[in-house]
C-alpha cells in the first residue's frame, strides 16, 4: 500500500515536471524578441518607458536628418 502511494506520488511529480517543461518551451519559442520585455523590467511605469523610447526615436531621426543635410552642404 505504501509502495502504491509512492508510485502515485512519483507519477504525479513526473507529470507536473513534464507540464512545466512544455510551458517553458512554449514561452521561449514563440512570439517576437520583445515579447514580455515589460515583465522583466523592475517597477517602471509603461508610460514612462514608452516616452523614453519615443524620445530616443526622435533623437535618432534628428541625427539622421542633420547628417543628410550636412552631406548635402546645407549646414
Amino acid at each position: 500500500m505504501a509502495e502504491e502511494q509512492r508510485r502515485d506520488e512519483e507519477m504525479e511529480r513526473e507529470a507536473v515536471q513534464a507540464d512545466t517543461e512544455k510551458t517553458e518551451e512554449k514561452k521561449s519559442s514563440g512570439g517576437s524578441a520583445f515579447e514580455g520585455i515589460y515583465d522583466q523590467l523592475p517597477n517602471i511605469s509603461i508610460r514612462s518607458l514608452d516616452k523614453f523610447i519615443l524620445l530616443c526615436v526622435i533623437g535618432l531621426v534628428a541625427v539622421i536628418v542633420f547628417g543628410v543635410l550636412r552631406a548635402n552642404h546645407i549646414f
